[in-house]
């Protein structure tokens, strides 16, 4: 990536070090190195948990902070922007705070848990005048908007069908990393941890933004129909089908684990009136278009995960005219996620007679005997897991979104 020299370096501070942390940090450092950021510090809330971290930066000469508040009010004036790879329950009450202490802030997604902490961060937004851009850095990449400009351009016609599926694994370890993993609720504090809000929240949210043929918007779900499931030992879920019909008419069908075998995906077919798209994270999209012609996108290479950083930046010193991913834009994958749950009802247990769990290595691993068929076969049939047939599934019914601003569900 080109520096710009007459670029004005945006003062940045990271809030953490550990986890995902360090993939804001690795962003920070890169725009540090192209002269878009400069580091006015960090939040360790538990130092001596990270004692190279503390090092690397003392090194650097880069202020330590111990505690949230006591950054924001110390870098008043000083710092723009708020960078916050922090828990999903969290993400709402300080990214609102950072921006009535006069910060712009880049939020790690999902946007929040609930769409009602949703519209409070847009609010939030609109009342100070700063902005939250969220961390779905597939809107920073190549391949996803070049998509975009082409259901912008109508090459695809009216998308009439969208197809999502994934399939991966994870291990106690996994949900052992910290307080909120694989939880449904803290306290009062919603967390809906799971690949449906977590890692997987991005594609969801893809779907949605391909099936608007606007650009810079997402199409809004009307109504949705939902099947959450764990195999896990967790409160939350690891397995989830939603079916959404959005208001412009298309049909998404979104697949996903992490109690899988082998991985497999992110993919997502596109089915539109004039031809058919396929998309996949690691290789790139493929087109066929109803006149026989056919076309492919390739990867760029760059890292999108900085180009959120370098769009927040630039948007800040008026060099770009809008934000990648502005908050109000991912506001339809939290409103998804809630109706899914709203629609199912409770997190369904699957029965442990089609489930295997067994030692591996330092940790144990749990999975649904025969999930990566089931979800390969449900896409290709479009189809959520009771459609199919199989036999661990609870059918569910359509859940309205019409006005629907609150989500206080409680697992029964």
């Amino acid at each position: 990536m080109t520096q710009v020299a007459d670029l004005e370096p945006a003062k940045i501070v990271l809030v953490g070090v550990s986890h995902y942390a360090t993939s804001y940090s690795q962003s920070i450092n890169t725009l540090c190195e192209e002269g878009f950021t400069e580091y006015s510090g960090v939040v360790i809330r538990s130092p001596d948990k990270y004692p190279e971290a503390v090092a690397d930066y003392n090194e650097r000469g880069i202020k330590i902070y111990n505690a949230y508040d006591e950054m924001l009010a110390a870098e008043q004036g000083n710092t723009e922007i708020v960078a916050l790879p922090v828990g999903i329950l969290d993400h709402a009450e300080m990214a609102i705070a950072a921006m009535e202490a006069g910060y712009d802030v880049v939020l790690e997604k999902p946007t929040a848990a609930t769409v009602q902490d949703v519209d409070a961060i847009i609010e939030t937004e609109r009342r100070t005048g700063h902005f939250c851009v969220i961390g779905y850095q597939n809107q920073s990449k190549y391949t996803v908007r070049e998509l975009k400009r082409r259901v912008c351009d109508g090459k695809l016609g009216e998308i009439l069908d969208i197809r999502v599926a994934q399939i991966g694994s994870r291990d106690d370890a996994y949900y052992a990393r910290n307080r909120w993993a694989g939880r449904f609720k803290i306290g009062d504090k919603y967390v809906l941890d799971g690949p449906t809000n977590n890692p997987v929240a991005h594609y969801l949210f893809n779907a949605l933004y391909w099936a608007s043929p606007e650009w810079g918007r997402a199409d809004q779900p009307a109504r949705v129909r939902g099947e959450i499931y764990k195999a896990h030992p967790i409160e939350g879920e690891d397995t989830a089908g939603l079916e959404i019909e959005t208001e412009g008419g298309t049909r998404i069908v979104f697949l996903t684990t992490v109690a899988g075998w082998k991985g497999y995906g992110p993919v997502t077919h596109i089915y539109g009136t004039k031809g058919e798209a396929f998309w996949s994270y690691y290789s790139g999209c493929l087109f066929w278009y109803h006149n026989r012609s056919h076309e492919y996108i390739g990867d760029d290479g760059e890292r999108p995960h900085d180009e959120v950083f370098r769009n927040a930046v630039r948007y800040l010193r008026g060099l770009d005219e809008e934000l990648n991913c502005p908050v109000e834009m991912t506001r339809v994958q939290t409103l998804a996620l809630n109706g899914g749950y709203e629609s199912c009802g409770t997190i369904h247990r699957v029965p442990d007679e089609y489930i295997t769990r067994e030692p591996r290595g330092d940790s144990m691993f749990t999975a649904i005997n025969g999930i990566d068929d089931v979800i390969h076969r449900c896409r290709r049939e479009g189809k959520l897991y009771s459609d199919a047939g199989v036999p661990w599934a609870h059918p569910s019914d359509w859940f309205d979104l019409s006005g629907y601003d609150h989500f206080a569900m409680e697992l029964s």
